[in-house]
């Protein structure tokens, strides 16, 4: 990354010759933030955590921040620079150069759900998380865990709706019954999503996540304790972070409980049995690799108290001072630097 080209100059005192040295400029990095939910607050949070992360003696970061509106590229202390979203090109001072890679921190579309992927992918240039598949398939909560109980492993009921009719209520207390979670399909956070525990509250549920997106998702509700496992690839070794246990007194861990309550309780490590702790680290890393995972991931699961039932996976998790992953990073003595760098070297290295 910082080598140094060396060119011969006139003889030295000795007559030798003395190397003078230019510095080759360092890779340039587009952190890429904002996007298109209501998540794009959280996303400039978690964007400067790891911007802030960084090596500044080894890589040169600045922001790119992508709404629906346009595409700016800024400076960490908020100066645009001239920026082409054509071909991801950008001008720090050498005239436009496209970015050698980008670290990508959007929740939601379009990060989180392979379209941003696509794009990088047509102009080569890499990005820290999984490719296209892997994110539009991790978008979908149904995708992702029929794709799961599809390789073997533990999963909740649960049915797709995409729309509804007289008959849909029915359907859905048939098919995953009482009580149950109702979630957008397709939504990268908590909002929208729902605890029926009676069938009067049904209706006003799938009301309120039809608003969020296009498709439904009900989910059969799992009695047990949540909790959240870190995933990440560094220098090439899937590592299983320390399990979080969340407890709350709100009826889930919904956006209010994530970013608002101060009764949410992060219990890292989890108070959990041994086995149990190692039993959720092995199906967070083997689900990692199983759907082709990169970069850092979260997946949640519920522990019944006899089986561990996975519920998601967070292909692009919170990264902001306040979220669960740096935490874990933390406890795990692996640290938030050395994650984000070791991130960047490996995407550079593609």
């Amino acid at each position: 990354g910082n080598a140094r080209c060396s060119a011969h100059v006139g003889p030295g005192t000795h007559g030798e010759f003395r190397p003078f040295q230019i510095p080759m400029p360092l890779p340039f990095i587009a952190v890429v933030r904002g996007g298109y939910t209501g998540e794009s607050v959280i996303s400039l949070q978690s964007a400067r955590t790891m911007l802030e992360a960084l090596d500044a003696q080894r890589f040169h970061p600045v922001y790119v921040s992508v709404s629906r509106d346009a595409w700016v590229c800024e400076t960490v202390d908020g100066r645009a620079l001239p920026f082409d979203r054509g071909t991801f090109t950008a001008d720090r001072g050498n005239g436009m150069e496209r970015f050698a890679g980008a670290l990508i921190a959007i929740h939601g579309t379009p990060g989180e759900d392979g379209k941003l992927q696509g794009y990088l992918d047509m102009l080569g240039v890499p990005y820290q998380t999984g490719g296209v598949l892997c994110m539009a398939i991790a978008m979908s909560k149904y995708a992702t865990t029929g794709l799961l109980r599809q390789m073997g492993f533990t999963v909740a009921r649960s049915l797709l709706l995409h729309g509804r009719d007289a008959g849909t209520e029915q359907h859905v207390l048939e098919a995953v019954g009482l009580p149950c979670f109702v979630k957008p399909d397709g939504s990268g956070s908590s909002l929208g999503i729902s605890k029926v525990k009676s069938a009067d509250e049904l209706g006003p549920a799938l009301d309120a996540a039809f608003r969020e997106g296009d498709t439904v998702m009900c989910e059969a509700f799992v009695q047990g304790r949540e909790l959240t496992c870190g995933v990440l690839r560094l220098h090439g070794e899937v590592i299983a972070l320390p399990v979080c246990e969340i407890r709350t007194d709100r009826e889930f861990f919904d956006y209010e409980a994530k970013y608002h309550s101060d009764s949410t309780q992060e219990l890292i490590p989890a108070p959990l049995p041994d086995e149990v702790s190692a039993e959720v680290r092995e199906r967070s890393a083997a689900i990692y690799r199983a759907l082709g995972c990169r970069g850092l991931v979260r997946v949640d699961h519920f522990w019944t108290g006899s089986e561990v039932v996975t519920i998601e996976v967070n292909t692009t998790p919170g990264f902001s001072p306040a979220s669960i992953f740096p935490k874990m990073l933390k406890v795990s003595g692996i640290g938030v630097p050395r994650a984000i760098n070791g991130l960047v070297e490996e995407m550079l290295q593609r």
